[in-house]
């Protein structure tokens, strides 16, 4: 399938749609002045302790992790720097198409703009200063990785001193909760797609021709999923969202033991505190990320089984065996059992 045949059995459903404008959502000048005053308020000395690359997907429970990485000593956050919608990522990273991501040629411009944060000459996405645990001088930076290079794990360890958290969530659910899935067909026009087979490949241009919503998000999570767990390294940190909601203080404590992290009570304090992003949570879900009650988080990992049928389920999970994906089972919201932490 050639890209403008993706183009084309795309072209009426937006949530498909991956071409940026430039034009759009233009910084204003009060934007621009916020972002130059983070320069005079931030100062970087890294110190030789390990960054941290947080990947995972939209609506996965990244951002509420990341904060509680935010809670240890000498930590910065940088959420989301390849989220090219954002104008301001764009101006600093050199990158205006989201197939740049997937692009060996364009390796080099995306060593030259992490090179920039982890050297402490780019600013623009330190965090308010009125934020929890704001810092006016840092050592270290978890940075969050939910849009593209998802083959690119360990040359992210590898050249910015990093350590990797891989938190997945169930398929379904993460669709369920994305408006959007502006990299997926990306994955498939570039140099991305050899980590597939021509049957798998197959499989994804039908869903791209005839699937719905629901099948094209599961398709897009099958595509960015795969490869990390196919190539996953022994000093990596794999956790689950729904662990990590059901299970908090095993999920914690593993997480501080891996990563040498000095202070897990102070990461236990917040970790009932909902992330800054829960305003794209319903009602309900909010209540419930700030309850301690554990029906209630049983709950929170499974709610969206109220939102699909058996048989939807059954048909998108099909997806998750084309591509040799065993994270999750048809009829079990968790995950399989050699990724939960025991």
């Amino acid at each position: 399938m050639t890209s403008a045949d993706l183009r084309t059995a795309a072209a009426d459903r937006p949530y498909l749609q991956s071409t940026i404008h430039p034009d759009r959502g233009s910084p204003s000048l009060r934007s621009r002045a916020r972002k130059v005053a983070k320069s005079f308020l931030s100062i970087h000395r890294p110190d030789g302790s390990p960054n941290i690359f947080l990947f995972s997907l939209p609506r996965s429970g990244s951002t509420w992790l990341m904060e509680l990485v935010q809670t240890q000593p000498g930590f910065k956050t940088c959420d989301e720097p390849l989220d090219l919608r954002n104008p301001f990522v764009r101006a600093h990273s050199g990158l205006a198409e989201w197939v740049q991501l997937y692009r060996s040629a364009d390796l080099p411009t995306i060593a030259a703009y992490f090179d920039g944060f982890c050297r402490g000459s780019l600013h623009f996405m330190d965090p308010n200063p009125v934020s929890r645990y704001y810092r006016p001088v840092t050592r270290r930076i978890v940075f969050k990785m939910i849009h593209g290079c998802e083959h690119r794990l360990r040359w992210f360890a590898d050249n910015f001193n990093g350590r990797i958290i891989y938190l997945i969530r169930h398929p379904i659910a993460v669709a369920l909760s994305r408006e959007s899935y502006p990299t997926l067909l990306p994955m498939l026009r570039t140099e991305y797609a050899d980590h597939f087979t021509a049957r798998q490949l197959a499989a994804a241009e039908k869903v791209i021709r005839h699937g719905d919503k629901l099948e094209c998000g599961v398709l897009s999570w099958c595509l960015q999923t795969s490869v990390p767990l196919r190539h996953r390294q022994d000093d990596w940190v794999v956790i689950s969202y729904e662990q990590m909601v059901e299970e908090p203080q095993k999920i914690v404590e593993h997480v501080c033991s891996r990563l040498e992290l000095p202070y897990p009570d102070r990461m236990l304090r917040w970790i009932d505190k909902p992330s800054h992003v829960k305003y794209k949570s319903d009602q309900a879900t909010q209540q419930v990320l700030e309850s301690r009650d554990a029906e209630r988080r049983h709950w929170l990992v499974r709610k969206w089984r109220e939102k699909v049928s058996p048989e939807d389920e059954m048909r998108v999970m099909s997806l998750l065996e084309e591509f040799e994906l065993d994270a999750y089972s048809p009829g079990e919201p968790m995950p399989a059992a050699h990724l939960m932490i025991s």
